[in-house]
């Protein structure tokens, strides 16, 4: 049984853990799709192209989006919201994976996670948890950050990590 090349590390028989595959694709391949939606109509939709993002392979994978509070979502109109967090690769917007879909009352004292997140079927690693934080300016939503932890692990995604695991909703890319 071949394992998904998301499983971060295995035991070797005398070697210690194996190294794993380098992700077949990149963050320039990606396109990062955040969306906030209210039952009040009011909707916001960042677009965050991977090829402008830079991350040191040693950091965790973080998705921060700042200075939303420019475009006036306030607190006081979002008792019910919708976060969702897609990507698209190689900006083909019928080759979408949904990541995180969530909705409840904004609130910044409790985080946004989502349990085991969308996997293939043949991904063998359960309890991943999409981590999504928001932060207010005054009134005013400002910031969200998305993240992937890993329960079993006690750890965040590294972008490397983040690939491996995003390669498996685009088939050709395995």
């Amino acid at each position: 049984m071949e394992k998904s090349p998301v499983v971060m590390a295995e035991e070797g028989e005398h070697s210690g853990a194996k190294e794993l595959p380098k992700p077949k694709i990149s963050m320039s391949d990606l396109t990062f799709v955040i969306g906030v939606y209210t039952t009040k109509s009011k909707k916001l939709t960042v677009v965050e192209f991977g090829a402008d993002r830079e991350f040191n392979p040693n950091d965790r994978f973080k998705i921060e989006i700042v200075d939303l509070s420019r475009f006036e979502l306030p607190k006081s109109g979002m008792d019910d919201v919708m976060i969702t967090w897609e990507v698209v690769y190689k900006k083909d917007w019928q080759n979408i994976v949904t990541i995180v879909k969530g909705r409840r009352s904004l609130d910044t004292n409790l985080r946004w996670l989502f349990n085991d997140l969308l996997a293939p079927e043949d991904l063998i690693r359960r309890g991943l948890t999409g981590d999504v934080k928001v932060s207010l300016n005054g009134d005013l939503l400002d910031k969200i950050s998305l993240e992937i932890f890993i329960e079993s692990d006690q750890r965040y995604f590294s972008p490397e990590d983040t690939l491996r695991y995003l390669q498996c909703f685009f088939p050709s890319k395995n």
